[in-house]
């Protein structure tokens, strides 16, 4: 027999539990429509506990587009303030543009801030913030102006949040001696997207001073580095400096600007690199290498699983370790859109990494046809593929997709000679995306080469 006891019964440790699995349950309703308020209504009590437990049940008025106003919630517990606006429209009510304002000015209240909108917006709604917050964990300032040129806004310079914790800037500059980047913050994510130039010395110098920096994430919203700024990146850099923390960096940019950058930091815990880059006619990647090479969560275990895929917008190039269950420990992207170049570029890229890609054991070549033109197989010559699996030494197990099936199984047949050997030497499987029959066909002439020369390759498929 199941026993029922009233609620106002239960103890206030219950009632809290309870009040927990209220909020998890749905989490917009608690924050967006304030769910909350309808328990504090219902008796004194709950009123109360609740009150009295606002930072144990993360209570918090949330301020966004079409929000109630802030004056409306005047007769509220001071709960701490999510300021979360986006001009989306390039226009925003009346209503909304107060209460940004009006919680702005309430800076030992306010947690979260998240603005988006043109520089106009961000430039006036920023003004109150030249001054101490001592609760902000989290900002993130967008701009949706895409004349680069109008991007002129910067972080109010007075501004201090000593407990910092996420910083999220785009199209927005740093003033010089902000101390949202100063030792005595708590940041550990950092994500910069810049308008203009800053050399890499000066981005590192400000850098080393994060000591609990976890996520780096560097990019450019216009082709860097300027003209007059290449000699200054081809020049020798400084003593790398250390980032002990750090485990995830991010970086969008031009190839110089990376290599010159990489070569000024350690980061002996990263675990995951993130890379996209602009077409270059000469991928070197000297330094790149190297810094991999320094890191001890990939340089040292090595990338076991590879995937090169094209699409209509570029190359990818993903690596990963069985024992991470993921692909994304290295992951380098390259924004070109003709075929040839991207194949060309893949190429230079891998033939760069050859010392990381030598320990893959796991390669998965894919095409992406949508968007690629009608004709794109017409454009290339089979043997650019040569190249491209040639830093690919330790392979033991090719996986095709069904667009690159005809391109492959003519590059691989028309090896002869010595390439049998040094082309993917330790090959033991060819997996492709086509019924077994039609495999066979297809790669007959390769599968047989290589029992000749005493390489059996065994022949997949993924189609019965």
């Amino acid at each position: 027999m199941v026993s029922e006891t009233p609620i106002h019964n239960l103890d206030d440790d219950s009632l809290l539990q309870i009040f927990s699995y209220y909020r998890l349950e749905d989490k917009d309703n608690w924050y967006l429509r304030l769910g909350w308020l309808k328990l504090i209504h219902v008796c004194r009590r709950w009123r109360k506990l609740i009150s009295d437990s606002w930072s144990h049940l993360d209570m918090c008025l949330l301020i966004t587009n079409d929000s109630p106003s802030i004056d409306a919630l005047s007769h509220l517990p001071p709960l701490p303030l999510v300021i979360d606006y986006s001009d989306r429209a390039r226009t925003i009510a009346r209503k909304d543009e107060d209460n940004i304002h009006l919680g702005l000015q309430q800076h030992d209240r306010v947690r979260h801030v998240a603005l988006q909108g043109p520089s106009s917006s961000l430039r006036m709604w920023l003004k109150p913030m030249n001054k101490l917050f001592p609760v902000l964990q989290d900002l993130s300032l967008l701009s949706t102006t895409t004349d680069w040129k109008e991007m002129s806004q910067v972080v109010p310079e007075l501004l201090q949040a000593p407990n910092l914790r996420h910083l999220s800037l785009h199209g927005i500059g740093l003033p010089k001696g902000s101390s949202l980047l100063s030792p005595t913050t708590a940041l550990s994510t950092l994500s910069l997207t810049q308008s203009c130039y800053i050399p890499p010395g000066h981005l590192v110098a400000r850098l080393q001073g994060l000591p609990h920096l976890e996520e780096l994430s560097i990019g450019f919203a216009i082709p860097i580095p300027l003209p007059s700024s290449e000699g200054e990146l081809l020049s020798a850099p400084t003593t790398p400096v250390t980032l002990p923390t750090l485990r995830r960096l991010t970086f969008r940019g031009e190839d110089v600007y990376l290599e010159n950058l990489v070569a000024q930091i350690k980061t002996p815990l990263l675990e995951q690199l993130s890379l996209s880059l602009l077409f270059d006619l000469d991928f070197t990647l000297v330094n790149l290498t190297k810094f991999i090479h320094r890191i001890e969560g990939i340089g040292i275990i090595g990338c076991l699983v590879a995937r090169v895929i094209f699409n209509k917008d570029g190359i990818s190039v993903d690596t990963g370790n069985y024992k991470q269950s993921s692909i994304g420990v290295l992951g380098l992207h390259i924004n070109c859109k003709p075929l040839d170049w991207q194949i060309g570029s893949a190429t230079q890229v891998c033939t760069a990494l050859r010392r990381i890609l030598s320990t893959v054991e796991e390669l998965t070549l894919d095409l992406d046809v949508d968007g690629m033109p009608s004709d794109w197989e017409n454009r290339l010559d089979s043997m650019v593929w040569h190249e491209l699996l040639l830093p690919f030494v330790g392979v033991k197990k090719l996986r095709i997709g069904s667009s690159l099936t005809l391109q492959l199984s003519q590059s691989l047949e028309s090896i002869a000679g010595g390439l049998v050997l040094e082309l993917l030497p330790k090959l033991q499987e060819l997996e492709v995306h086509l019924k077994m029959f039609h495999s066979k066909n297809v790669f007959s002439l390769f599968v047989g080469t290589r029992e000749s020369v005493a390489r059996p390759v065994h022949l997949g498929s993924t189609q019965k």
